[in-house]
């Protein structure tokens, strides 16, 4: 069995504030060398939601003008795509573009904020956040 089909079992009963607010923490730690120049302004007071479609699970962000925080839904924007398309994206193995038109990525809600949104995930080197966790994902 995989590490993630052993993971999806457990993970769908656990609640979404913890994953939300790591992920947050994370951002806040890596936000300067993810985005040097991007000021977030046009993502203040928005929330954004990650839903990883086979675990029927997701976490919620926000950006508060100065840092990310964890949320809860409803968000402004949803992106929902399985965990293997994220983890490509990470990888940079896909494009958010090729997974939005092959239907294996949807944004949902305000998509004004989630074309900003796509188009800074597609240009962002994830290495940064990536070398936070306890394994490396390229070599998994």
């Amino acid at each position: 069995m995989t590490l993630t089909g052993m993971l999806f079992p457990l993970l769908r009963h656990l609640p979404e504030a913890p994953p939300s607010r790591t992920l947050a923490f994370a951002l806040n730690l890596v936000r300067r060398r993810l985005w040097p120049d991007e000021d977030f302004g046009w993502l203040a007071d928005k929330r954004i939601r990650f839903e990883v479609a086979d675990m029927g699970r997701g976490v919620t962000i926000g950006f508060s003008g100065i840092r990310f925080r964890g949320e809860a839904p409803p968000a402004d924007v949803t992106f929902t795509a399985s965990f293997a398309d994220y983890w490509a994206i990470a990888r940079r193995n896909a494009d958010p573009d090729t997974l939005f038109f092959q239907r294996r990525l949807t944004i949902s809600g305000d998509t004004e904020l989630g074309l900003q949104l796509k188009n800074l995930l597609d240009a962002t080197d994830w290495e940064p956040l990536l070398a936070l966790l306890p394994f490396h994902p390229r070599t998994t």
